[in-house]
């Protein structure tokens, strides 16, 4: 029994057809796609159009004006540092030029101190003491054994004699002596001296001009102990080995002179009590 044709089986066709090959070419393409992108993607064309370039320039340009805000703040502040070194040099220099005056004058005041000193030593005649003054050369002595002047008389009268009449004589009263309480006796002279100054000695050096010096600095160091006392320089030395001494006074009394030393001892100041002496500083 023969089958017919319908019965057959029917075979497919060996050969590729468009569909299959679409779909190879396809991926094909996006094979190669992938592998560009992975090795080499600086070859892929930029598919993002100019947003992404524009957004990078806003950024920069954000950025730039940010550097530039930052740039004008720098310069502001080194403007006002510049500013600031020029007002402390100006301070600076105006403070060197006071300084450079008040030693100049101090210097000549140095200088011309010396010769003022000299000139006043030798206008000035020497004291002398208050001691009676004896005329013609007479004594102490002379003067007590002087007789004293006559003592006032008295008149004593008995009753008031009436007023005397013309051509008659004249009545007087008794006279006496008076008692001899009532004569006036001076004792010997006696001549005291007067007190001599008190001072303290604050310093020694081996010239006048560092004795100016150091009694300037002290002045304005310790004006509360120093401030109302006048400065003095006396010789304490030798020719061969000068030494001058810093004496400030005068001081009504040593118990003041000691307070003021135990003052400036206190803040390394030495200081002695002694007389006030020597010539002015």
């Amino acid at each position: 029994m023969t089958k017919t044709a319908s019965d057959k089986p029917m075979r497919r066709p060996t050969g590729a057809t468009p569909y299959a090959a679409i779909w190879f070419t396809l991926g094909g393409a996006g094979l190669g796609y992938l592998c560009v992108a992975f090795f080499a993607p600086h070859l892929l064309p930029d598919f993002s159009g100019g947003r992404l370039s524009e957004r990078a320039s806003e950024t920069q340009v954000l950025q730039v004006s940010a550097d530039v805000e930052y740039l004008k703040s720098s310069l502001t502040k080194l403007q006002a540092d510049v500013e600031s070194v020029k007002s402390d040099v100006s301070a600076q220099a105006t403070q060197t030029l006071q300084l450079g005056s008040q030693l100049a004058a101090l210097d000549e005041k140095v200088h011309a101190a010396p010769t003022q000193t000299s000139a006043l030593v030798q206008s000035s005649p020497p004291p002398t003491p208050d001691v009676p003054d004896f005329a013609s050369g007479a004594t102490q002595a002379h003067v007590e054994d002087a007789p004293a002047a006559p003592p006032p008389t008295k008149v004593i009268n008995a009753s008031p004699q009436p007023a005397p009449q013309v051509g008659a004589p004249i009545v007087t009263g008794s006279v006496t002596k008076s008692t001899s309480a009532d004569a006036i006796s001076f004792g010997p002279a006696v001549v005291k001296p007067a007190p001599k100054p008190i001072g303290i000695q604050i310093a020694t050096d081996a010239s006048v001009d560092g004795l100016r010096i150091t009694w300037s600095a002290l002045a304005q160091t310790h004006p509360d102990q120093l401030g109302t006392l006048t400065a003095h320089y006396a010789d304490l030395g030798t020719a061969a080995n000068p030494n001058f001494g810093l004496i400030a006074g005068p001081i009504k009394s040593k118990a003041d002179a000691k307070k003021i030393c135990k003052e400036l001892t206190a803040q390394s100041v030495s200081c002695k009590i002694s007389d006030f002496k020597g010539a002015a500083l």
